[in-house]
């Protein structure tokens, strides 16, 4: 079972933008940044004993402004959802995911999170909720997220992804 962590990426920045912009529509642009993941060589990245993947963040509700008003008339924020996969042939313990949030502007970390996925077997995916920080409005934030590598992982370079989310007004 999924250790739960206390606080959401971007629950009150999304519920910010809902104050400055209440008369406009809002959208916000989600830009995947991950360099490419190269082909793994033999033997890495496909049976390897220890491998884990970040595979993709969702976000619930999604990033869309209605959607982010109608949760925060709910008084729920919105929670980043990081699913991570075992890709190798052991089952991993206390596998560590950690999430950075800077501003896009002038890169000042403002978020850093982390939360513990008790075990994941070979093959499964688990998906992480970070819910409810208190972020400040940015126009731009670049978003980081990590599984740390465990004991004897070898091919890292599906261990992380990294995003740009961009907000304008129309």
């Amino acid at each position: 079972m999924l250790s739960r962590n206390r606080a959401s990426v971007f629950a009150s920045a999304m519920l910010m933008l809902t104050t400055l912009a209440l008369s406009g529509c809002i959208q916000i642009q989600v830009i995947d940044r991950t360099p490419p993941v190269p082909a793994p060589t033999t033997g890495a990245g496909s049976g390897e004993e220890h491998d884990l993947a970040v595979l993709a963040v969702d976000f619930d509700p999604p990033l869309e402004y209605e959607e982010i008003i109608a949760s925060k008339k709910r008084g729920e924020g919105i929670t980043l959802l990081v699913a991570v996969e075992n890709t190798g042939i052991r089952t991993e313990q206390n596998v560590i995911v950690q999430v950075e949030l800077y501003d896009g502007q002038d890169e000042t970390e403002i978020l850093r999170q982390e939360g513990v996925i008790e075990a994941i077997a070979p093959g499964e995916i688990k998906i992480f909720h970070f819910k409810d920080a208190n972020i400040p409005f940015s126009y731009e934030y670049h978003l980081r997220v990590q599984v740390v590598p465990v004991a004897g992982e070898t091919w890292l370079a599906d261990n992380q992804k990294s995003y740009d989310l961009i907000i304008t007004q129309p």
